[in-house]
């Protein structure tokens, strides 16, 4: 079963996860696949990454079920280095990234949009990193990139309480560029590529 579909339209790539069943849960072969698309992007011409999802979550983050099963220290630390290798090759990605957060993001989730330039969230969804209520740190970078997006005592504030960040107060701080009605949001992230996509912008525009 194909976790993630990748599309190309009219020069941008359309990443959508695609496990709704399990809320768009990110296990072993959902990593593989993530990082097969990313490697072979660097080889489209396109001019931006904008990645959505199916189901009513984003992505719930790490799926539970899988990593019951890992067995060694060996294992789990060589599935969280995948998984951050993953992230990091979307933070260098020499195009613009997008998330178009049609769903809540949840946990590891949350630490997913992190990875990306730009991000536009579904104005009835949340961002949550409940990571504190499972005994668990932030596996996947998530404690550093919010740092530098807002601040170590909001990032510190945001990690400890765990509590949901709805749209409002997630632009306030400077968590996402803007956020949309689940009618509009793809149709408005999509229209935000296109306006720079005709444009023949050096790679170097994505700071």
């Amino acid at each position: 079963m194909s976790y993630t579909v990748f599309d190309n339209i009219e020069g941008i790539g359309i990443l959508t996860l695609n496990r709704y069943q399990k809320r768009n849960a990110i296990n072993l072969e959902f990593m593989n696949e993530l990082s097969q698309i990313i490697s072979d992007i660097k080889n489209l011409d396109i001019k931006a990454l904008l990645v959505k999802s199916t189901g009513n979550v984003f992505c719930s983050g790490g799926d539970i079920d899988y990593f019951a099963t890992l067995d060694s220290k060996e294992k789990a630390k060589d599935m969280a280095f995948l998984m951050h290798s993953v992230l990091n090759e979307i933070e260098n990605l020499q195009i613009p990234t997008i998330a178009c957060i049609n769903g809540s993001a949840l946990g590891g989730g949350a630490e997913f949009i992190l990875a990306f330039d730009i991000r536009f969230l579904q104005s009835d969804s949340f961002i949550q990193f409940k990571e504190v209520q499972m005994g668990v740190t932030t596996g996947w970078g998530g404690s550093y990139r919010l740092v530098n997006l807002v601040g170590k005592s909001k990032a510190l504030e945001l990690l400890l309480s765990a509590k949901p960040i709805y749209a409002q107060e997630a632009l306030n701080i400077g968590l996402i560029n803007n956020y949309f009605d689940k009618e509009i949001i793809f149709e408005e992230a999509l229209n935000f590529c296109k306006s720079f996509s005709k444009e023949n912008l050096p790679l170097s525009i994505a700071i």
